[in-house]
């Protein structure tokens, strides 16, 4: 498994930190739904998600926790699977996927912030296995994310620890870095908001680009054959 680091930094190391979000900040797609779809084919996505409507039509009523909406998502798709598959998904999803969603303006200012020494987060709840596979690649040491329980070699379906958003997000960044200041963060939604009052300088949404036909895109990786057309091409 890759392994950006998650234990508490050292207390000689006291460089600002700068926290981005994932989904939505860094990317101009939703790469948990992505992941899902990567893993469960074209129809298998709809056959599953269709099973989900009602666990979502409860959490837009408020009668179920996010929490409990990702843990059965995470049961629905996943379960059953073994460590050495998902980890091999999260490695080709993340080499393949995150190159086309991924915003040049917010990786642009992630660059800036790695150019003056600041410890640089990944902060998001999206998975931590296939983030720290693109973590790896920004060369990004810090990655705190949502992960998945794995018994016997099998995912379960249930979150290891708590799902990585809104207090969630801080309390991470706080046990992480202990009392390195957090000098910058980045988010786009209220799930960043705990995270953006902490920070120095808060930046929420304020990275844009993205391709003028993303519409197409997004409909051709999840109703088109474009993910495994790359993925053929890759083998």
């Amino acid at each position: 498994m890759i392994e950006p680091e998650t234990t508490p930094i050292a207390t000689k190391e006291a460089r600002p930190v700068a926290a981005f979000d994932v989904d939505g900040t860094l990317t101009w797609a939703d790469s948990y739904l992505l992941f899902l779809r990567f893993v469960a084919g074209r129809f298998g996505f709809v056959v599953k998600m269709v099973q989900l409507i009602p666990v979502f039509v409860a959490y837009r009523l408020g009668s179920v926790p996010r929490s409990a909406v990702k843990e059965k998502t995470l049961t629905v798709f996943l379960a059953g699977m073994s460590a050495e598959e998902y980890l091999a998904q999260c490695q080709a999803y993340a080499q393949m996927i995150y190159p086309i969603i991924a915003r040049p303006d917010g990786l642009a200012r992630l660059r800036a912030h790695q150019g003056v020494r600041d410890q640089v987060a990944l902060v998001s709840a999206s998975l931590r296995d296939y983030l720290a596979v693109w973590a790896q690649e920004l060369g990004v040491d810090h990655v705190l994310a949502t992960e998945v329980e794995i018994v016997n070699g099998r995912l379960t379906g249930r979150l290891l620890g708590d799902n990585c958003w809104g207090p969630g997000k801080l309390a991470a960044i706080q046990a992480g870095f202990k009392s390195a200041p957090l000098v910058a963060a980045y988010g786009d939604t209220r799930g960043d908001k705990e995270m953006l009052a902490a920070a120095q300088n808060p930046g929420f949404r304020i990275f844009e680009e993205a391709p003028r036909d993303r519409l197409i895109q997004l409909f051709s990786l999840y109703a088109g054959n474009s993910m495994e057309r790359q993925l053929t091409n890759r083998l």
